[in-house]
């Protein structure tokens, strides 16, 4: 079954590619436009304004990193399940896709990478982080994709996606060994391989008004601060030794400029009961000997 599955999901990518291959090439920041007051809508056949036919039946997200920024492909899969063309109700939209915000403080927003394939763009409006289109909706399938990027940060981002659809298969493909990423709520599946690159997969089931939250970042992001803290922690117990080294050092001189002094007095002392009597040459020359001695070392 898991076999199944994966040749599925690489079929699924295929198709999404196929019919959106001119549109993959990121070319700047794209600049979506508002649709016009008034967009011509030609439809054949019954229509109907009940949306509740048109189901998400895949929903797939590729991350590559690229220069700093996580390129995201979000590819969906819908599928209007009757048999009338589903049409905007007094200006409502027929599809509402909601972009993800990040925990990077300077840049949380997403910022679209190119114009959305399978979307005509004269039903498109953007309000905020999420795109609106009032383009009818025929029967049978219908193949979305969004291009966006997410701007990276030093140790990764945390990154929020709103569910607006419920459907059964909700995958996140980080690229291997360039995005470390881990899908809170997914299962962990076998890696495939899709246009030359090789993908980890999480799976799972979304619901609609729900925020699946992955966490993001480059290989090198968590090396880096791995070194960080490596290099940090050894000047830490550096700077602790020196400091112990010269508090030490310290301490010792100031202990032989006591003793010195100590000794000096102690001298003194002999030499003035010397002279007043009170000890003879020989006691003399027995107490001073050894108190010379040692201010000889204390002073070498």
């Amino acid at each position: 079954m898991k076999h199944v599955a994966a040749r599925c999901c690489l079929i699924v990518l295929g198709l999404f590619l196929l019919f959106s291959s001119p549109y993959l090439s990121y070319a700047g920041p794209a600049k979506l436009k508002a649709a016009p007051p008034k967009a011509k809508v030609r439809t054949s056949g019954p229509t109907t304004t009940d949306l509740s036919p048109l189901k998400l039946k895949r929903n797939i997200l590729t991350v590559r990193l690229e220069k700093g920024f996580f390129e995201v492909m979000e590819m969906m899969d819908f599928e209007n399940e009757g048999s009338a063309t589903i049409v905007s109700r007094g200006g409502a939209p027929t599809l509402r896709f909601a972009l993800p915000r990040s925990s990077n403080i300077r840049n949380p927003r997403a910022r679209w990478g190119a114009a959305p394939a399978g979307l005509d763009p004269k039903f498109l409006t953007s309000a905020g982080d999420e795109l609106r289109t009032t383009e009818p909706i025929p029967p049978g399938r219908k193949f979305i994709v969004l291009l966006y990027r997410l701007e990276d940060e030093f140790g990764g981002i945390r990154v929020e996606k709103p569910i607006l659809y419920d459907t059964p298969g909700f995958v996140v493909m980080p690229e291997k060994d360039h995005v470390q990423a881990q899908a809170i709520g997914l299962a962990a599946q076998p890696a495939v391989e899709f246009q030359n690159r090789e993908y980890n997969r999480f799976m799972g089931v979304a619901r609609a008004g729900t925020v699946v939250r992955i966490d993001m970042q480059a290989p090198d992001s968590m090396g880096g601060l791995g070194v960080f803290y490596v290099v940090g922690g050894a000047v830490v117990v550096l700077s602790l030794g020196l400091g112990l080294y010269i508090r030490k050092r310290r301490n010792t001189a100031y202990s032989a400029q006591v003793e010195r002094e100590e000794i000096l007095r102690a001298i003194a002392s002999l030499d003035d009961r010397l002279a007043s009597g009170k000890i003879g040459s020989d006691e003399y020359a027995r107490e001073r000997a050894p108190r010379f001695e040692r201010l000889k070392e204390l002073s070498d």
